[in-house]
């Protein structure tokens, strides 16, 4: 009878280790393996179409309306609509750069909170319910990601 639990590979997995041998678990009756995760593939730096690398669209909406506002609003001011045109281009494309930066850090960050199982644990129990019970309540208390019993 096996105990199978999915942890993520940090301190915690250690501590889980820790206590199982505590508990009188052999090393013998641990098997921990890691899994290797694959490399994400590399796209262009600059591709409209590809939400990991650098989008284009929202810079070129910002900086489209910029454009557009200066444009308008230069028929009023001294420069003229041409140059505050070229003017609200520029700098609605320094503020789309900016808010596409912010908007691909906050996605990075919401990635990261993404639980991803790193080392899966199989703990043989040699046919004992009583210890298959405990240490499924181990591995439990220390956050394993899923514990089943097989």
């Amino acid at each position: 009878m096996y105990v199978v639990s999915v942890f993520e590979h940090s301190l915690k997995l250690e501590l889980a280790l820790a206590t199982l041998e505590e508990a009188r678990v052999t090393a013998s009756d641990i098997l921990a393996i890691p899994l290797r995760k694959p490399c994400p593939n590399r796209s262009l730096p600059v591709d409209p179409y590809n939400t990991d690398g650098f989008n284009l669209f929202p810079v070129a909406c910002v900086a489209t309306v910029s454009m557009l506002l200066g444009t308008i609003y230069g028929f009023l001011l001294y420069w003229g609509p041409i140059l505050w045109g070229m003017i609200g281009l520029v700098a609605g494309i320094a503020l789309g750069i900016v808010v596409e930066r912010f908007a691909k850090k906050t996605r990075a960050i919401r990635k990261h909170r993404i639980h991803h199982a790193d080392v899966v644990l199989l703990v043989n129990c040699n046919g004992d319910e009583a210890k298959q019970e405990r240490v499924a309540r181990i591995l439990a208390d220390h956050h394993a990601i899923g514990v089943t019993k097989l």
